[in-house]
């Protein structure tokens, strides 16, 4: 006989839920040619974890220090700021992308980077198409990575969306946490964000200015970090926000507006016109990852999933 509903309900609010992050476990590790929609994110309302999904990943520099923040797009392709992750393009030996959610069933949840990909079009540190491909050697594994959807909806003034991230450009305000926090925007429009920065900064047709919140230890600017609407990405975090001054607007990079270059690099990738990085992957032993503590994180319970009849705590 199964358990009732209201029993595990109570149980995961107590903090012994089987799931080490509380989000949507799927039955089995992402692979080379797993359909995209069979492991997409639902939306907020299909999982339960303070990650928001699977899909939210930090990239490591050769040194195993966080570098920027991704989103999980395909099997082997991860999207972030290409100003974020420019100056790394030369020396990936070592280098990895790293999921945010776990479970039990989890020996890790990394993978090597193989090689970056960005626009023809693109100058380091200016805002237009600041957007880059990131091509891993393997996918990312994990019983609760899954993928994020593309922006399809047009990107407007006073949108509300949340943007991710575990610091910000200036240790002053608050050193870089270990666990992703998220903080609510609102898009602002291009004629008052110039008017904030004045002439200070000459907007791009690819980007996106998005009102900070008032608290500082609420602004979230880690490089290439998402920024998400519903369930979607729809913006990645580029650069020209301080957060001592949060009334300076946040740059986003618009991704409905840089989706071109994202598919077509895929469609690139799926038809073999696009050859792996001849470096040699290094086997690295890494250090197993701390298990997350329920009870260290507020968890808002807002339903129970289903995960069919095979049972995917099953390790």
């Amino acid at each position: 006989m199964g358990l009732p509903t209201s029993w595990l309900l109570v149980s995961c609010l107590l903090g012994s839920c089987l799931f080490q992050s509380q989000g949507k476990v799927y039955p089995r590790d992402i692979y080379m040619k797993t359909p995209k929609f069979r492991r997409v994110w639902g939306g907020v309302q299909s999982n339960t974890g303070p990650n928001f999904g699977g899909w939210l990943l930090r990239i490591l520099n050769g040194d195993g220090n966080f570098a920027c923040g991704a989103a999980y797009y395909a099997p082997i392709l991860v999207i972030t700021s290409a100003n974020c992750i420019y100056p790394y393009r030369n020396s990936l030996e070592g280098a990895t992308v790293e999921g945010t959610a776990f479970s039990e069933c989890d020996r890790e949840n990394i993978a090597d980077i193989d090689t970056i990909k960005f626009p023809e079009k693109f100058v380091y540190q200016k805002l237009y198409m600041d957007v880059a491909v990131v091509r891993l050697m393997e996918p990312i594994k994990g019983r609760l990575t899954e993928f994020i959807r593309l922006c399809t909806v047009k990107v407007q003034p006073k949108m509300e969306m949340v943007v991710f991230g575990w610091g910000f450009d200036s240790a002053e305000v608050q050193i870089p946490s270990s666990d992703p926090r998220n903080a609510t925007v609102t898009i602002m429009s291009a004629k008052e964000c110039r008017q904030k920065f004045k002439r200070n900064l000459k907007l791009s047709s690819t980007s996106v200015c998005a009102r900070q919140p008032r608290n500082p230890r609420q602004c979230l600017y880690d490089g290439g970090s998402p920024l998400i609407y519903e369930r979607e990405l729809c913006g990645v975090v580029s650069f020209g926000s301080h957060c001592q001054d949060t009334s300076r607007p946040g740059m986003f990079t618009n991704i409905r507006r840089v989706h071109r270059f994202i598919t077509e690099i895929e469609a690139e990738i799926n038809a073999g016109d696009m050859g792996r990085s001849t470096r040699v992957a290094k086997k690295v032993t890494r250090k197993p990852k701390k298990k997350y503590n329920a009870t260290s994180t507020r968890v808002k319970i807002k339903r129970l999933y289903r995960t069919g009849s095979v049972d995917p705590l099953e390790c």
